[in-house]
């Protein structure tokens, strides 16, 4: 069987790794490169498997009332899903292999608790979530959708795999049918995060000299989002979602801003008055609010941080050092 490009990049990564832990002279570096090289060879192994069994679960959907019930009978508690998604168009996604691996780290310490789902797809997510829900027999308590926003896009989405979000079809019925199957194994006590920078955004995208302002209509996608995931909470950032050292030590890891010279123009400047801004959407009570900078533990669960992350006297420093400092 011909092996996919992306199966290739994923081989080509551990190559090099192995080659790193060769060449490298320190003891400690020795065991990082080890260790991540066999997480990605137990995450190719794992692969395989789920070949074949992404067509039969999919086909086997809980569509069946009684079927449902029966399994809500037979479960025994919850587990955390971080489902994850890498940039297809990027040959090279350093940080995005980055945040796997830490995620991977933090599953095999939690493995009872906190489980990590490549996607290609959505249907792809979903195959592989009903498969560990049903084999363990767990409903969700945590899930996060880990994916790029795109600012360029002048809308707010996330994604899986090769499927975008966003409320142009967030409402179409077979765009959002596997995240309908995902959300009959999530409750009120589940809480759902997007993961992508500016998906909660609800400002306007600033005009320039080609285009119009165009609004960012994230808040039509938490909506949206808590119209599949009914009784659950929704939670979006209105800014950058950061992947600091930390993201699962429930510190502020997703908060803060990037360093490159192109999110120094001015059309960032709304994306820079919002850093660390969250917005938390409840289907239940028709509310969207704002909330606290949020972080993920350990295990996967997501929190609300007790103070903004914005009103540390350093970040208002530097935020507003760079809106001084927006190229025109």
């Amino acid at each position: 069987m011909q092996e996919s490009p992306y199966q290739l990049g994923t081989q080509l990564y551990a190559l090099i790794l192995l080659c790193s832990w060769i060449i490298n002279k320190t003891v400690f570096m020795k065991m990082i490169f080890l260790m991540a090289f066999f997480f990605i060879y137990a995450k190719e192994t794992l692969s395989q498997r789920f070949k074949n069994t992404i067509i039969p679960v999919v086909k086997n959907e809980l569509n069946d009332n009684n079927e449902l019930e029966n399994f809500y009978k037979t479960t025994t508690g919850r587990i955390n899903l971080f489902i994850f998604t890498r940039e297809r168009n990027k040959k090279i996604d350093l940080l995005s292999f980055y945040t796997l691996l830490r995620a991977r780290t933090k599953s095999l310490f939690h493995h009872r608790k906190f489980y990590i789902v490549n996607a290609r797809s959505s249907k792809d997510a979903c195959a592989k979530v009903e498969h560990i829900l049903r084999k363990k027999k767990k409903l969700i308590k945590n899930v996060w959708f880990d994916s790029h926003g795109h600012y360029g896009n002048h809308y707010s989405s996330f994604r899986i795999g090769i499927d975008e979000f966003s409320y142009r079809n967030i409402h179409d019925s077979n765009a959002i049918k596997y995240l309908r199957i995902i959300a009959k194994y999530c409750d009120g006590d589940t809480k759902v995060g997007l993961g992508s920078c500016y998906a909660g955004a609800d400002f306007s995208f600033p005009a320039t000299d080609s285009t119009l302002a165009t609004r960012m209509n994230g808040d039509s996608l938490m909506i949206g989002m808590g119209d599949i995931f009914e009784k659950s909470l929704i939670y979006a950032s209105e800014s950058w979602v950061m992947a600091k050292p930390g993201i699962f030590t429930n510190r502020l890891g997703f908060a803060g801003f990037p360093l490159e010279r192109r999110f120094k123009d001015r059309v960032y400047k709304p994306v820079w008055e919002r850093i660390g801004e969250w917005k938390q959407y409840s289907k239940q009570n028709r509310q969207l609010q704002s909330i606290p900078t949020i972080a993920l533990d350990r295990s996967g669960n997501i929190h609300l941080k007790t103070q903004q992350y914005n009103n540390f006297f350093k970040t208002k420093k530097r935020i507003a050092k760079a809106l001084r400092n927006l190229k025109p």
